[in-house]
């Protein structure tokens, strides 16, 4: 038997949305929208509310993906017993650990490397020689705040943008 309009396989931004309604049925997290975005070039974030909207990297892989969507999980249940302070302290961890989800740092992705590769300006210290990397220049002139907080202040002055 053809189907006349066959049905194609779950999207990705669907499998997210499906096991985050599982993980909120089993412990009881309030509702939220998941999303994928091109736009975040790693990691994910969460905008609480009713629901809860989260966003996650398009650029990582399917298990960089569910791993980020239980650090977020683990956000929403943390908001529903403590509300929005409660950052990366011992209960958010506490509760990320029953939702499977390992500390670990936030994934570097391919899109990362690149736009860090293209944005880097570098500045150096006219007073301790010291060199600052950034990823979008300064809008006015600054200070070196080591220098400043020993007494001498010096001008930071922006070298040559790096490839």
């Amino acid at each position: 038997m053809s189907l006349l309009f066959p049905i194609g396989a779950i999207d990705a931004e669907a499998r997210l949305q499906s096991h985050y309604d599982r993980l909120a049925a089993r412990f009881g997290l309030g509702p939220s929208a998941v999303r994928l975005s091109r736009r975040k070039l790693t990691g994910g974030e969460i905008v609480y509310g009713n629901p809860h909207r989260i966003t996650i990297s398009a650029h990582l892989s399917e298990p960089e993906r569910v791993e980020t969507l239980r650090h977020e999980a683990a956000h929403a249940w943390a908001f529903r017993l403590r509300g929005a302070k409660v950052g990366h302290g011992a209960l958010f961890w506490r509760l990320a650990r029953q939702l499977g989800a390992r500390r670990s740092p936030a994934p570097e992705t391919e899109a990362l490397k690149r736009f860090r590769e293209k944005k880097k300006v570098v500045y150096r210290c006219e007073g301790c020689h010291e060199i600052f990397r950034r990823f979008r220049a300064f809008r006015s002139p600054r200070f070196c705040v080591r220098c400043h907080d020993a007494g001498r202040p010096s001008r930071l002055h922006r070298l040559a943008d790096t490839p």
